[in-house]
C-alpha cells in the first residue's frame, strides 16, 4: 500500500500546469453533458425569465406602467 502511494503522489508531481487546466476543464465539460440540456435551451429559458422579471404587466395587470400604486406618493411629488 505505501508503494502505491508513492507512485500515485510521484505521478502527480510531474503533470503540468496545462494538463491541471485541461483535465479541469474535461471534467467541467462532461458535468456539463449529465444536465443534458443544450446551451440554446439554456440561453432561451435566461432571455424568458429576464424578460418575464422585467415586466410591470404581469406584477400589477390593472396599472399602467407609469401610474402610481393607490396610496402612495410617487417618486419627487411633494403634495400630501
Amino acid at each position: 500500500m505505501n508503494v502505491s502511494n508513492t507512485q500515485l503522489h510521484w505521478y502527480c508531481a510531474i503533470i503540468p500546469i496545462n494538463d491541471f487546466c485541461n483535465i479541469n476543464a474535461l471534467m467541467m465539460q462532461r458535468r456539463r453533458c449529465y444536465v443534458n440540456i443544450t446551451m440554446n435551451v439554456s440561453a432561451a429559458l435566461n432571455t424568458l425569465t429576464t424578460q418575464l422579471g422585467t415586466s410591470c404587466s404581469f406584477d400589477s395587470p390593472g396599472l399602467a406602467r407609469n401610474e402610481p400604486t393607490p396610496g402612495k406618493h410617487s417618486q419627487g411629488d411633494s403634495t400630501p
